[in-house]
């Protein structure tokens, strides 16, 4: 089985996290990135920027991703919890995968352990693409939480 994790990570804690799982699964690795960077500065980009996306519902331009999503048979996405929800640019990833056919699942992180998050999460994936065959993974779990539930998916 073919596995891709796509991340988004703006302070360097989702890197952590999949490095980890990487280092345990095969599976190729892809980063999302938005075409414009979100500012270094946490008020700025937290409280304006990324506020400014979730508020407007902006999906904002990513950079291209030369990815044949079809070659794999699931896509971990793993991301922090922005604002309750999905960063806007993972929005904008999960839109381009409108005719992916194999399963993703959703692994996220949060400053809290609010589940209601991964629920917003679940449901606002699915208002941009109602298609996706998206499952929830893990929120807010240690890296070997990830790992072992991963390898049993």
């Amino acid at each position: 089985m073919e596995k891709l994790i796509a991340y988004f990570s703006w302070s360097g804690n989702t890197i952590d996290l999949v490095s980890k799982i990487k280092a345990e699964i095969k599976c190729d690795i892809v980063r999302i990135e938005r075409e414009v960077p979100y500012s270094n500065d946490y008020h700025e980009c937290a409280y304006v920027e990324a506020k400014g996306e979730i508020d407007k519902r902006i999906l904002p331009e990513i950079k291209p991703l030369d990815i044949n999503y079809n070659l794999y048979d699931e896509i971990i996405l793993v991301f922090p919890i922005w604002w309750y929800t999905i960063p806007m640019c993972v929005g904008t990833f999960v839109k381009e995968l409108k005719k992916y056919k194999g399963k993703v699942i959703i692994c996220a992180n949060s400053y809290t352990n609010d589940k209601q998050y991964m629920i917003n999460s679940l449901n606002d994936i699915k208002k941009i693409n109602p298609e996706i065959n998206v499952v929830e993974g893990l929120f807010n779990k240690s890296a070997l939480e990830h790992i072992k539930i991963l390898k049993e998916k």
